[in-house]
């Protein structure tokens, strides 16, 4: 029996920094621990498929400055590291600078939400993975929660403390995953 494991990068790099003060993660730890957290006796069985993660590259302009390189180059980097590592798979949305009215601006990710929601689906219903664990928090995930687990497949829904999952995503999911500084201390990099 498989384990899908899906995160939200952004998510997960807003929880580390607004609760756990942006430590140091070793990422295939933190897959580990998770799926372990999964695994009970009685599924002795389950392994981890592959972990899927999202995210997107920081926006950049048409005349980039010198920050806005580095930026990127540095998520860049990042992000060819975690595709090095044993059966994770990285998928980039896009980043769109919103102008204001005020003429200040905001920066959104696009695509990243359909892309997970589209590759759970997938899974679910071609009967590759029978547990899902997503590292999320959109409410926006529900629809697509609902017909994984219309397939028989086992939602784990790992979450931070306080940019908690949205009430209707807890309600849909089977299983909770608190994701505390406890549950972290041994998924930092350096530590065994």
């Amino acid at each position: 029996m498989r384990i899908m494991l899906q995160i939200d990068g952004a998510y997960l790099e807003r929880m580390l920094s607004e609760e756990h003060n942006s430590p140091a993660i070793d990422y295939s730890k933190l897959a580990n621990k998770l799926v372990n957290t999964v695994i009970t006796d009685s599924e002795s069985d389950l392994y981890l498929l592959r972990t899927y993660y999202y995210h997107a590259l920081p926006w950049i302009g048409r005349q980039p400055n010198e920050q806005e390189e580095e930026m990127w180059k540095k998520k860049q980097g990042f992000f060819t590291r975690l595709a090095h590592l044993p059966r994770f798979d990285v998928y980039l949305g896009r980043t769109q600078r919103i102008v204001n009215d005020d003429g200040s601006y905001v920066f959104q990710q696009k695509g990243v939400n359909v892309m997970m929601a589209s590759h759970m689906v997938e899974m679910a219903c071609s009967g590759h993975v029978t547990h899902l664990i997503l590292l999320a928090p959109d409410g926006d995930y529900v629809p697509a929660v609902r017909i994984v687990k219309s397939h028989g497949v086992i939602v784990h829904l790992a979450h931070g403390q306080r940019p908690q999952a949205s009430s209707e995503l807890i309600k849909a999911a089977d299983e909770r995953i608190e994701v505390t500084g406890d549950f972290l201390v041994d998924c930092m990099r350096g530590v065994y």
